[in-house]
């Protein structure tokens, strides 16, 4: 499942093209209509993440003052879509930030970082808090945005205007946060490099000034104690994240790492004058989802370090690994954020995002066993998935796989028609949607004729209206449906009597079907790949499959 570098060694430069301009770019489908180079993309990766967009650099201050600021505006009002002229201005996207965003990902102190934008108590010296709200309001901005709206990059743009090399000489907080906040923009703005490189310079940082440890016979506060704790494990959720997402090695420190989880308290609970530890609250705070995707990184990277790297392990192996790891997570969530309980409407997204993941993540465990079952095109029995002889383990990763797959497409349907749509759903949604309905897209190309034929159309059926609304929001979700409707074609007609499998061979469906579930072949030459290297790549995956 590994493909070879082609002559520019995965070499990536996403400074290039415009978000709004002639490319389209696809950061979560692997459906760039333009394949350029876009960084090493692994085994596990499940979605192409977009490449090439303008980040022209500027010439960066460091010292702040009012004469300075008004410059820096008048520098960079070209790219924000309306006249800067005062801070007060950035109110609605900090608003924004707060209302959504923040529920899920709580790397900042609202109350702490409200006084400061209004002046109640003073703003940290220097550039690094303006570099921080710029940012902040720059993922406002997109995250709640109902329309497609290039004002968050040029909100992205003022932020790097106030950046400066001096600022990586200095170890902080606000600096961290500022990096990790601007990791995940680009990542959901399709720099997935640029992105992974700023969470890398955020971590070194983060590590430089300790946040990685704890000392029992320090004396700060519980409220600093609390959000070196918070800043710390949304680094470590956002970091292991986007390397899943990247199917890159996963180097994120386990040794040496002795952080406490933060504390499950609402923010009146802890504040600076705080002596006394309060009790947990027993409902969903704003620090619940960091607690439970946190938990759920610590007890599956064993699992996603194996299943990157060779020989991949077997079947019975990775039901062990989830019946032990990611059993005991879900049944140690809390009562009132397990799967089936109902949230409050602020809630909703974050509690379904972690709904997704965990499927989403069940789904490429299994997928090679399903997908070499397809491939091997053996004789198939109307009613079996495949040769009888295999053993039971792999029909019950298959069995696994199908169900995560039929789960996923279920309850991002029943999300996106019932709860509030917004970028940040969408961008969540579609990337976690399009993979899971690639598994019945397999199926029905190549068993028509299945028992389970028309249950995998109906999933199919389903989706295709979610994708087709979501195309108001990302252009990648018309480009989805395409693809979709490319594959199944006729497969949909369920009045075909006799419609065969596809008469492509193995190799020919992985060319077509690899760069959307693994998406280095389609990415690392405008072109295409060499096709003695694809066949080769082909060749390889066919050989590994278990």
């Amino acid at each position: 499942m590994e493909t070879p570098p082609s002559s520019n060694s995965f070499e990536w430069d996403e400074r290039r093209g415009k978000p709004s301009g002639d490319k389209f770019v696809d950061g979560m489908a692997s459906l760039t209509s333009d394949a350029n180079e876009g960084g090493y993309l692994g085994v596990a990766s499940g979605a192409a993440l977009l490449r090439i967009t303008d980040t022209a650099s500027t010439e960066l201050t460091d010292h702040y003052d009012s004469e300075r600021y008004m410059d820096s505006v008048n520098s960079t009002k070209r790219s924000i879509p309306f006249a800067l002229t005062s801070l007060s201005q950035l109110e609605p996207f900090v608003e924004a930030y707060f209302s959504l965003y923040h529920r899920s990902y709580p790397i900042i102190h609202e109350a702490t970082f409200r006084a400061q934008f209004m002046e109640v108590i003073p703003r940290p010296s220097g550039n690094i808090w303006y570099v921080l709200l710029f940012v902040l309001s720059a993922v406002g901005a997109f995250t709640t945005s109902k329309n497609p709206s290039d004002v968050d990059i040029g909100l992205f743009e003022a932020a790097k205007a106030r950046m400066s090399m001096d600022m990586l000489e200095t170890g902080n907080l606000l600096l961290v946060q500022a990096l990790v906040l601007s990791s995940n923009l680009m990542q959901k703005r399709n720099k997935p490099n640029s992105g992974y490189n700023y969470m890398g310079l955020a971590r070194r940082i983060a590590m430089g000034i300790g946040l990685h440890k704890e000392f029992p016979t320090w004396e700060a506060s519980l409220f600093t104690t609390e959000m070196r704790r918070r800043i710390w494990y949304c680094l470590y959720i956002f970091d292991v994240g986007a390397i899943i997402t990247f199917s890159r090695p996963l180097d994120f420190p386990h040794d040496g790492i002795d952080v406490e989880l933060p504390m499950n308290v609402h923010d009146s609970d802890i504040t600076a004058s705080t002596k006394r530890l309060p009790q947990p609250a027993n409902e969903t705070t704003v620090y619940t989802h960091l607690r439970a995707q946190a938990t759920f990184h610590m007890a599956t990277s064993s699992i996603y370090s194996k299943i990157i790297s060779s020989p991949f392990p077997s079947a019975a192996e990775l039901i062990e690994l989830d019946d032990r790891l990611i059993g005991y997570w879900l049944s140690n969530l809390p009562p009132y954020f397990q799967e089936n309980i109902i949230q409050s409407q602020k809630f909703r997204l974050c509690h379904s995002i972690m709904r997704w993941r965990y499927r989403n993540f069940r789904i490429f465990m299994y997928r090679p066993f399903l997908v070499g079952r397809l491939m091997a095109r053996s004789e198939r029995d109307e009613g079996e998935l495949g040769d009888a002889e295999n053993d039971n383990e792999s029909e019950i990763a298959i069995e696994r796989c199908l169900d995560a797959a039929r789960e996923s497409v279920e309850l991002i349907a029943n999300f996106w028609e019932q709860e509030q749509q917004s970028m940040l759903a969408c961008w969540y949604g579609l990337y976690f949607l399009f993979q899971a309905i690639l598994i019945p897209v397999i199926c029905l190309r190549n068993n028509p004729q299945h028992i389970l034929a028309e249950e995998w159309r109906r999933q199919i059926l389903q989706a295709m209206p979610v994708l087709e609304s979501m195309a108001h929001l990302n252009p990648s979700s018309s480009r989805c449906l395409k693809v979709i409707r490319s594959l199944c074609g006729s497969y949909l007609d369920p009045s075909i009597v006799g419609w065969g499998p596809t008469e492509g061979s193995p190799q020919t469906q992985l060319a077509n079907l690899y760069p959307l579930m693994w998406p280095t072949l389609d990415t690392v030459q405008p072109d295409g790949m060499d096709s003695i290297l694809q066949e080769s790549a082909i060749l390889d995956f066919m050989n590994q499959l278990p």
